[in-house]
């Protein structure tokens, strides 16, 4: 929302708060959810994915300008952040969120037998860009970022524009698949006995709509502290869903030998201790000084030992 309202005001002048930009995206999501067949999206979703990856080109050209200009900026950011070093795994784990739509998926591909070699090619993959766009990124500027979005950082203009918009557009293509996990557990819940009449279509219709407006109030309560926020809710909802029930399943069901059941152990505990105190330490952030990382990497000075005043 905050992309959007900036480029109707550096575009075209239009200086519309983020409430007004939620009550359009509200009816626009409202109508898009309403989809049932989720392979209708799936060439929408190819297309956002090149979207994310023109986008990634585009920021990582800024960034090697960057380097050119100025050098590497990696010695004005501590090489250990002691303020909020658990967002970052309470955004790593964020990073699953997409992990609920691999069942819905394996049902509508053409050789879901060899699927599992798909998802493992894709992990692979988008972990080690994750780990190396983000480690550029720090090189590139270094204590300039200071808020969680990287475009953010962009300069003013055409072009950094059109990456605003592209990530605007991928928005309209990747919302719909990401609530349509929620939107069959909520129909299994209160319509699977329902006989297929009108009334049902017009009552699934509304808990999807209510579902779009609980997402929107919360992007507008919650968009300031966007970071803080997708941290909790890492390390709250996508904790579970990617190690904690997986783990206690196999423990359940497969495993056999007390070597398995040991490693399932293993996830177990690192699961429910990392939701903890993950989700500890976001609270506690959140509740903190908001302005703490900026002031941070002011007051850092790689020249000088830690002190209090810099890094404790």
């Amino acid at each position: 929302m905050v992309n959007i309202s900036h480029i109707l005001y550096m575009v075209f002048g239009l200086d519309v708060d983020r409430i007004t930009v939620s009550i359009g995206l509200l009816f626009i999501f409202g109508f898009l959810v309403f989809v049932r067949r989720i392979e209708i999206f799936a060439s929408t979703h190819i297309f956002a994915d090149i979207l994310i990856a023109v986008t990634v080109i585009v920021i990582m050209i800024y960034g090697a300008m960057k380097l050119k200009d100025r050098g590497s900026m990696l010695s004005t950011v501590p090489f250990f952040n002691t303020v909020s070093y658990a967002d970052a795994i309470g955004f790593s784990v964020y990073g699953y969120e997409g992990i609920g739509m691999i069942m819905p998926v394996q049902d509508i591909t053409a050789n879901p037998e060899s699927y599992h070699k798909i998802v493992y090619a894709v992990i692979g993959v988008t972990c080690t860009m994750f780990v190396v766009f983000g480690q550029f990124c720090v090189v590139a500027w270094g204590s300039d970022m200071v808020t969680p979005l990287i475009t953010d950082n962009l300069p003013d203009g055409i072009i950094s524009y059109v990456v605003l918009g592209l990530f605007c557009i991928n928005l309209f293509f990747s919302y719909p698949l990401q609530l349509y996990p929620v939107n069959v557990i909520v129909d299994n819940i209160f319509f699977s006995d329902w006989e297929k009449t009108p009334k049902r279509q017009f009552s699934k219709n509304t808990t999807r709509s209510i579902t779009v407006g609980l997402s929107v109030v919360a992007t507008i309560l919650l968009g300031d502290k966007l970071d803080k926020f997708l941290s909790i809710l890492g390390a709250i909802a996508c904790t579970p869903i990617a190690f904690l029930f997986p783990a206690l399943f196999h423990y359940k069901v497969s495993a056999k030998t007390q070597k398995q059941k040991t490693i399932d152990m293993v996830i177990l505990i690192f699961a429910v201790s990392a939701m903890g105190y993950c989700t500890t330490m976001g609270i506690l952030g959140w509740a903190g000084d908001e302005d703490v990382m900026k002031l941070k990497y002011a007051n850092f000075n790689p020249n000088k030992p830690p002190t209090p005043t810099t890094l404790a």
